[in-house]
């Protein structure tokens, strides 16, 4: 495979356990998906490192469940 979207890579790998997104040029963003709590920041390379850290320190359960819970309630 070829160069990957930097967003739609951080989904693939990312996306059962966090909702990621990239609202504006210079802000990255990752919410739990188990209990919003949200990670920011500059950069795809910057927001992967976040995403493991946290991962590691505070395992983000990837059950449907934890998957299907809305942003909004």
């Amino acid at each position: 495979m070829g160069v990957q979207d930097p967003l739609a890579a951080l989904q693939w790998h990312w996306g059962d356990a966090y909702l990621i997104c990239h609202p504006e040029p210079d802000l990255w963003v990752a919410v739990r998906r188990d209990n919003r709590d949200t990670l920011r920041a500059a950069g795809p390379e910057e927001l992967r490192a976040l995403i493991i850290a946290d991962y590691v320190n505070r395992h983000v359960p990837r059950d449907p469940p934890a998957a299907r819970m809305p942003l909004l309630g």
